[in-house]
């Protein structure tokens, strides 16, 4: 027994100490990692930040998703790159701000443009397609250079002067318009015996379906065909005019892309030269050959002297105005308040409109007398019920103090998205924002067939009748089923109330567009659903226009995540592209629907979901 003490003392004390080692090694690589990134910054502050912009090539390869603001992360393994970084976050408003300016730059020979990593939504993609066009027709030469592209990101590489894909790439040039194509599971549940109980209020609310059906419904099918048509037009005529293309030339190339195919032996590269999609086929080395033919360059084999994206952007410096300005300025501000994301309660975070973040800052602007008005900018397609009336609160709240509200929406303010601009006194929409979708519903999975089956039972006593038909864990019963229906359909009436006392409508002519309908935006301006057609900027200049404001500042609260160590993050990171894309793209849902919490009922768009339509 005292051997076998000591042999278990020997390998705790040798275990301690191999831990006492590891956490010291951690230490001083972490202080070396701190320290070096001090002295980092220290020589940053001795060298010029001046960036030369004459007889430079500006390479804009912008790669990430566009938002209206961005998340920043206090992310020590991100700032030094330890383990890859999360989702590159683009504004929208710096893009078109390099865009516009380097269009008119005299000093740049030319934009050299890479769309391959961007991803972008209807109203974003066509803002930047139009920029890219303006650059070109102010002369400015564009040379776009790919190894594939969809629909989305060829309307935006169209808009140059040349497009070039990558000769041995295996991706190309597809621009084959929108689909949305999503799986239907109800055969699935019932195989495996778990019973889906779904609540919908509204006969467009196609949301759950995927759980009730095999699949589309008619009612789905025509929302979505009826929204998008318009915006495959406008895409299609910007396409085939960046292109030089006679009408109906994309939609022809999309019809018939099989038999152009076969044409050309199969090759999606050679098919996309002969259709005229593309300019040329290229090397990556070719490519490089082919702009320091055009351009020059002080060294074989480099590219021609050139700034980023980022670095231009840099040399953009706004207006200077005076100290008395500036004054002026700080007593009359407009807060721009940001809903970007599925809205969910708890903090703010990338795609993930935390209520508890936004009602912060709307309570800041409540306290800062100098700020006159809020504009809520809306990019959602809508979540949890409960934490979108923890922003309309808010927001009543700011407004009982005699200031007023107005609502920008982005490329999509949809279901919840409608829900936090029921207090608004005007409302702003882009004509392809995808808005409606008024209605909402709940999915209560019973798991109790699946268990029944496996052998499992559930049995017990409780003191009252409430106790026994709230437990779930014997399964669906009818006093509950009764409930859950009569709930939702209790958040519906509130719903359209809410929109109906907003619009000053009746609520019965709500009813008609409501129903969880999606709508485009001059559709939405023709149902009454929104005020005006318009941008962010315009929807600023009608509030500064009634607040009779001639010195103003226009600002949003920056929003920044603390790190947290997440193994989980770190794996994702590791992942394929598509796994991320997919876990980026419903990092909402998993807090909205899968968090302990009881949120039971929510007022989301899921034809709002981005990677349906490529």
């Amino acid at each position: 027994m005292e051997k076998a003490k000591s042999i278990i003392t020997f390998v705790d004390n040798l275990l301690g100490k191999f831990r006492k080692v590891f956490l010291n090694i951690f230490t001083v690589l972490l202080l070396m990692l701190i320290t070096l990134g001090i002295f980092g910054s220290l020589g940053s502050l001795f060298e010029s930040d001046e960036i030369e912009t004459e007889d430079q090539i500006l390479y804009l390869e912008p790669n990430g998703v566009i938002v209206d603001k961005a998340i920043n992360r206090n992310d020590l393994f991100e700032e030094f790159e330890i383990f890859g970084s999360s989702t590159n976050q683009i504004e929208l408003e710096n893009i078109l701000k390099v865009i516009n300016n380097a269009g008119t730059d005299d000093d740049l020979k030319a934009i050299y443009l890479d769309v391959d990593g961007l991803s972008a939504y209807f109203t974003s993609a066509l803002k930047i397609a139009d920029a890219l066009y303006k650059a070109r027709e102010n002369g400015k030469e564009i040379i776009a250079y790919t190894s594939g592209l969809g629909t989305t990101n060829y309307l935006i590489a169209s808009q140059a002067n040349e497009v070039i894909l990558e000769k041995d790439a295996y991706g190309s040039v597809l621009p084959f318009g929108f689909s949305r194509v999503r799986q239907y599971q109800k055969d699935f549940f019932e195989n495996i015996k778990v019973d889906m109980n779904v609540y919908a209020a509204g006969d467009f609310k196609s949301g759950p379906e995927g759980f009730t059906r095999n699949d589309m419904s008619e009612t789905d099918r025509l929302a979505w065909v009826e929204f998008v048509t318009p915006v495959w037009e406008k895409y299609k005529a910007m396409m085939e005019t960046g292109r030089g293309f006679d009408s109906g030339t994309i939609q022809y190339i999309g019809d018939n892309y099989h038999l152009l195919a076969t044409e050309n032996g199969g090759d999606d590269n050679e098919t996309a030269l002969a259709t005229g999609l593309v300019d040329k086929l290229m090397t990556k080395q070719e490519i490089r050959n082919y702009m320091i033919e055009k351009f020059g360059s002080e060294e074989d084999y480099e590219w021609p002297e050139g700034i980023t994206g980022r670095e231009y952007l840099s040399t953009l410096k706004d207006e200077k105005t005076s100290k008395k300005e500036q004054r002026a300025q700080d007593k009359n501000k407009i807060a721009v308040i940001h809903v970007e994301g599925a809205i969910v309660t708890g903090g703010i975070d990338f795609n993930t409109a935390g209520s508890g973040g936004i009602v912060k800052n709307i309570n800041k602007a409540r306290d800062d007398e100098s700020v006159k008005g809020i504009i809520l900018r809306v990019n959602s397609p809508g979540g949890d019920v409960y934490a979108s009336s923890m922003i309309t609160n808010a927001l009543e709240e700011f407004q009982s103090t005699g200031r007023p509200v107005y609502t920008s929406m982005g490329d999509i303010a949809a279901s919840g998205g409608v829900w936090v601009t029921t207090t608004s006194e005007e409302i702003w929409a882009e004509d392809t924002t995808l808005t409606g979708s008024i209605g909402v519903y709940s999915i209560i999975p019973d798991v109790s067939p699946l268990e029944n089956w496996a052998g499992i039972n559930y049995d017990g006593v409780s003191m009252t009748k409430a106790g026994d038909i709230y437990d779930l864990s014997r399964g669906m019963n009818e006093e509950l089923n009764k409930q859950f229906r009569e709930n939702t359909e209790n958040f519906y009436r509130e719903f359209v109330t809410k929109v109906a006392d907003n619009r000053e409508m009746e609520y019965s002519e709500v009813l008609k567009f409501a129903g969880g309908r999606i709508w485009r935006g001059d559709t939405a301006l023709e149902l009454g659903l929104v005020d005006k057609l318009g941008s962010l900027d315009d929807a600023i200049d009608s509030m500064v226009t009634k607040l009779e404001l001639e010195d103003y500042k226009v600002f949003s609260y920056n929003t920044e995540v603390e790190f947290e160590f997440d193994l989980n993050l770190l794996i994702q990171n590791k992942l394929p592209s598509q796994i991320q894309d997919l876990l980026n793209e419903i990092s909402g849902l998993n807090r909205m629907l899968l968090s302990g919490e009881d949120r039971y009922v929510v007022a989301y768009c899921f034809d709002c979901g981005f990677k349906n339509f490529e």
